[in-house]
């Protein structure tokens, strides 16, 4: 039986690699989702049925564009906030252009997308919003500065969505995947994309803790095997 039928789900970053892969995922499960990405066309939102992956365009930095795409969707269970853009390098070489996108892409957005969830679950007093975070925030690694600082102040904005959530019943879950085989390593050789998880492993993981509406998973790490790469 699927284990999410009924459910509406609105995954952001849903073009390509994690977010991808969880929007895909979510529908196998039943759910019927709106994959929003930079990439797609502009427009409405189409209503998804059931199982259904539909396609819409957003910008999570754009407060605006933001609220309209959740005003024009039904009532959302399920937000996944894996939008994301990484610049990397030593410190040294960083632009403060760079290093702003960054901050904007993970910290504001989803800011923005969980605000926005937030004001419609609490009504209901019940949803759920995962955040694709990295782990990053717990580990430092060399010619990742300001992909790590827009990764570990995204933490500390989910632990503190966590807090707030919790007395309408709804769950906030934030997971930290280790390396992961995404266009986001395909300006960086060197590393052995064999070794890595692939996002259906994200996804994976993320339905089996959207679907089990009795337990909260408020923060997890979940890597390959080889660890950090």
């Amino acid at each position: 039986m699927k284990r999410l039928l009924g459910k509406f789900a609105i995954v952001t970053g849903g073009s390509s690699g994690i977010g991808a892969a969880c929007a895909q995922a979510l529908a196998t499960e039943g759910a019927a989702v709106v994959a929003c990405g930079r990439r797609f066309e502009d427009g409405p939102a189409a209503h998804p049925a059931i199982g259904q992956v539909v396609q819409a365009r957003l910008d999570v930095t754009d407060e605006a564009a933001v609220r309209q795409r959740f005003d024009e969707l039904p009532e959302v269970d399920i937000v996944v906030c894996s939008a994301g853009t990484g610049t990397f390098g030593p410190i040294a070489n960083c632009s403060a252009q760079a290093i702003r996108e960054m901050l904007d892409v993970h910290i504001v957005g989803t800011l923005l997308c969980a605000r926005e969830a937030m004001r419609r679950m609490m009504p209901r007093k019940r949803g759920h919003i995962v955040v694709i975070n990295s782990h990053v925030a717990h580990r430092a690694f060399t010619d990742c500065g300001g992909y790590t600082a827009a990764k570990a102040g995204q933490l500390g904005l989910v632990r503190v969505l966590a807090e707030e959530a919790r007395p309408y019943d709804i769950r906030v879950t934030a997971i930290l995947p280790g390396a992961t085989d995404t266009p986001i390593w395909d300006d960086r050789p060197g590393f052995d994309r064999a070794k890595m998880m692939k996002p259906e492993d994200v996804a994976g993981f993320l339905v089996a803790i959207v679907a089990r509406p009795g337990i909260s998973v408020e923060e997890v790490t979940v890597t390959p095997p080889a660890g950090a790469l």
